[in-house]
């Protein structure tokens, strides 16, 4: 990666996530450099794009025509990947983030020279972690998901909350046409990573942003004045 590099910063969220996005926005997503644009992506509708400008911060919300549940987080992604390949293909690097995800040093996106295709936070699948990985949706009641992940999982994956997908990495992705996107259960970030491992993408561990998840909205705030201490004061 390069300091000329383009980046499309990707958050699926839902509906009623609404205050972790307006804090993103009134936060750390007021200081992305400029060759980073942000990409808010929504289930449940048509499909349909819309430009929106809050507090100095331009993004998109895109809408895809998938049911918007956490379960299938998968087909809303894979969705958005092939209905706006065409934007998505302009850009260097997509970069995926949870919704409940702060950014601590969003200057790296102009300035860190580092390379990789499937960069992120590694898991290494093992007999202890497996089925606390086979149990993650459920153990979280917010989600009301009650039953666990039954399916395969890859030896590897990048964790879901922050990662970075290279120009190859996305155009694999483009070309599968495996059963896994069509699973009605499943984890994106382990989908995902089954996907790229299987050819041959290997994972480079993220040595570059700092991140901290999972935020609560008011830890969006506070994280803001802490790390942006001297933007903040600019204000």
């Amino acid at each position: 990666m390069n300091k000329n590099a383009k980046y499309a910063l990707v958050i699926p969220t839902f509906e009623n996530n609404i205050g972790y996005k307006l804090a993103a926005i009134d936060t750390y997503l007021k200081e992305l450099p400029k060759n980073v644009d942000i990409f808010f992506v929504y289930g449940g509708k048509t499909d349909e794009v819309n430009k929106v400008y809050r507090n100095g911060v331009e993004f998109y919300d895109v809408y895809c025509n998938v049911p918007d549940r956490i379960e299938i987080l998968h087909k809303k992604l894979f969705y958005f990947f092939r209905k706006f390949k065409k934007q998505l293909l302009e850009y260097d690097y997509i970069v995926k983030i949870d919704d409940d995800t702060f950014i601590l040093n969003v200057d790296a996106f102009a300035t860190s020279k580092f390379s990789g295709d499937y960069i992120g936070n590694k898991v290494d699948v093992n007999e202890k972690n497996e089925e606390q990985l086979r149990g993650k949706l459920n153990q979280l009641k917010s989600y009301k998901v009650r039953e666990k992940y039954t399916g395969d999982f890859p030896k590897s994956f990048c964790s879901g909350e922050f990662v970075i997908y290279s120009n190859k990495s996305f155009n694999t992705l483009l070309s599968y046409n495996g059963g896994l996107k069509r699973k009605n259960y499943g984890l994106e970030d382990v989908f995902i990573g089954d996907i790229l491992t299987q050819n041959d993408i290997k994972i480079t561990m993220n040595k570059v942003f700092n991140i901290q998840h999972p935020v609560t909205e008011s830890e969006f705030y506070k994280l803001y004045s802490t790390h942006y201490e001297k933007m903040v004061e600019n204000v």
